[in-house]
């Protein structure tokens, strides 16, 4: 059976201290947004709706994004999702507080997806240098100039090893930690040389 309600609920479990995640995942926001727009391709009866905290549309292109997705149908509500319950038929109901001064709302959908906050793989803690704050992503000593270097010597970090971050910003990142692997092998071939 074909759903006619779905619901799309952002920051999952994330963007708050007491599950954890206390930070931001940066590509949830698009994905769930290019994923409702492909469904609602798929299922153009199906009324889709976006619950949210705040949109993250800064990348280039990302905002027009955002804009045709509201231009097709799909609805994004302002509100942080508190609970989700079995609904009847199968459903699910979700109880969300509204930012629009509504109070809490309850709101009942065939279909719910979670957009959980990005996490790593692994604990590198004991490996690598992880973050102060505990996300156990890998330390970055100069994250804003150089954000694949770390405490470690010969250790580059890129993409997600080192934060939630996005295919175009991982791809820059991964070209960087290679020139910084080459500049530290020719140094050590340099060294090496240089002892002999």
């Amino acid at each position: 059976m074909e759903p006619d309600s779905i619901a799309y609920v952002q920051c999952a479990g994330s963007r708050d201290k007491s599950m954890g995640v206390s930070y931001c995942s940066r590509v949830c926001c698009m994905y769930a947004i290019k994923q409702t727009m492909l469904l609602s391709g798929s299922l153009p009866l199906a009324d889709i709706t976006v619950y949210y905290m705040d949109i993250r549309a800064f990348g280039k292109g990302y905002e027009q994004f955002y804009q045709n997705a509201k231009a097709m149908g799909i609805e994004f509500v302002k509100g942080k999702v508190a609970k989700i319950n079995e609904g009847g038929n199968g459903g699910v109901e979700l109880c969300y507080e509204s930012q629009d001064g509504e109070g809490v709302v309850t709101a009942n959908h065939d279909l719910v997806v979670l957009s959980l906050g990005m996490i790593p793989g692994w604990n590198p803690e004991g490996v690598c240098p992880v973050s102060a704050d505990s996300d156990h992503f890998i330390k970055s000593i100069m994250p804003k100039l150089s954000p694949t270097l770390t405490d470690m010597e010969g250790v580059f970090a890129a993409g997600t090893a080192a934060g939630p971050k996005d295919i175009v910003d991982t791809i820059t990142e991964s070209g960087a930690a290679a020139v910084e692997a080459a500049k530290y092998m020719v140094a050590l071939e340099r060294s090496r040389k240089a002892a002999a």
